[in-house]
C-alpha cells in the first residue's frame, strides 16, 4: 500500500508518497506531515504579513525581536552555511529579490544593489540567550526561499518517522527531496533529474535512502532574461545557467549548498565532499 497526499505551499506543490502500515494509519501520518509544512509557511513567507519573518523584517533593524526556539535555530544554522559557504547562500537577500522584481512590484529602477547594500549575515545579531534577533540598520530583510523548503521536508520527514512508516519520499516542487528507508519494493528511491543545457545527454539519475536532495537552477522562476538565484557578493543573478544538485543527509543544507553550488561553480564541488554530501552540476 502507497498511500499520496499533497498540499501547496511556499508557492509550490509538496507531495507525500509513504507505505508501510495500514492505510488509515499512513494517511494520518502524511496529513500530519502536510500540517507542518503549511505551518511552516505561515511562520516563514516573506509574503504574509503576519508571519514571524515578516515580523522580523518589520522590527528587527529597531529592536531586537524575540523568536520561537525552533525558527532560532534555523538562524543560526544559516549563519553557518553562509560561512561555510563564503556569503554564496544568504538569507539576507530580501532587499536584492525585491529589487529584481522577485518579491512584490518590479521597481522602477531594477538592478545590483550598491556595495554598501549587499546583504551582511554579520548584521544580523543572534542572541542565544535572550533568542532574538536584530539588525544592525535598515535595508535588511530576510528570505528564506533558498532553505525554507527544504527544512520544512526535514521537519514532516521527523514525523514520518516518528510515526513509524516503512518508508516515504517527500518533495517540494521537485527541487527538494527526503527519502525515508526504501521503496515499497525494498530499493533506493530513483529521482531523475533533467539538466538546464539541451545536449545533456540524459537525466541524472540519484538514488535515495535515507538521504536529501536539492536542486537549484536560474530557469526554474525568471523575471524576463533574469533568474531568480542571487549572488549575495555580487548584488547580481548567479551566471551559473545550468542546474546544481547537492545529495546530503539533510534537504535544509541540500538546499541551500544547491544554491551556492550554483553561485560558485565546480569549484565548491571538492568543498561538498569535505562536509560529506555531493555534488552535481548538470
Amino acid at each position: 500500500m502507497l498511500a499520496r497526499a499533497f498540499c501547496h505551499a511556499m508557492g509550490t506543490r509538496f507531495e507525500v508518497a509513504v507505505w508501510g502500515g495500514p492505510e488509515h494509519h499512513l494517511q494520518a501520518a502524511a496529513r500530519e506531515a502536510l500540517e507542518e509544512i503549511e505551518r511552516l509557511h505561515a511562520q516563514l513567507s516573506a509574503f504574509d504579513p503576519s508571519s514571524d519573518v515578516a515580523d522580523i523584517n518589520r522590527r528587527a533593524a529597531r529592536e531586537p525581536v524575540r523568536v520561537e526556539p525552533r525558527l532560532f535555530n534555523l538562524l543560526t544554522r544559516c549563519q553557518a552555511l553562509t560561512a561555510a559557504t563564503h556569503g554564496a547562500f544568504n538569507v539576507a537577500v530580501g532587499t536584492m529579490m525585491e529589487a529584481y522584481g522577485f518579491r512584490g512590484a518590479l521597481p522602477e529602477h531594477r538592478g545590483a544593489l550598491s556595495v554598501s547594500a549587499l546583504p551582511d549575515m554579520q548584521a544580523l545579531t543572534l542572541d542565544p540567550v535572550e533568542r532574538t534577533v536584530r539588525f544592525a540598520g535598515d535595508g535588511i530583510k530576510l528570505d528564506l526561499g533558498a532553505i525554507g523548503k527544504g527544512y520544512a521536508l526535514d521537519e514532516a520527514a521527523a514525523i514520518l518517522r516518528e510515526c513509524g512508516v516503512g518508508g516515504a519520499l517527500i518533495h517540494g516542487g521537485t527541487s527538494s527531496i527526503v527519502a525515508i528507508g526504501p521503496d515499497p519494493d525494498g530499493r533506493p528511491w530513483k529521482i531523475g533529474l533533467q539538466g538546464a543545457q539541451s545536449d545533456c545527454p540524459s537525466p541524472l539519475t540519484v538514488e535515495l535512502m535515507d538521504s536529501a536532495l536539492g536542486v537549484s537552477a536560474q530557469h526554474g522562476r525568471m523575471q524576463g532574461a533574469i533568474g531568480h538565484v542571487m549572488d549575495p557578493r555580487s548584488g547580481r543573478p548567479a551566471a551559473e545557467s545550468r542546474t546544481a544538485v547537492v545529495q546530503g543527509p539533510s534537504a535544509a543544507d541540500a538546499d541551500a549548498l544547491s544554491t551556492a553550488l550554483l553561485v560558485l561553480g565546480d569549484e565548491f564541488i571538492e568543498t561538498l565532499q569535505e562536509m560529506g554530501c555531493r555534488g552535481w552540476i548538470v
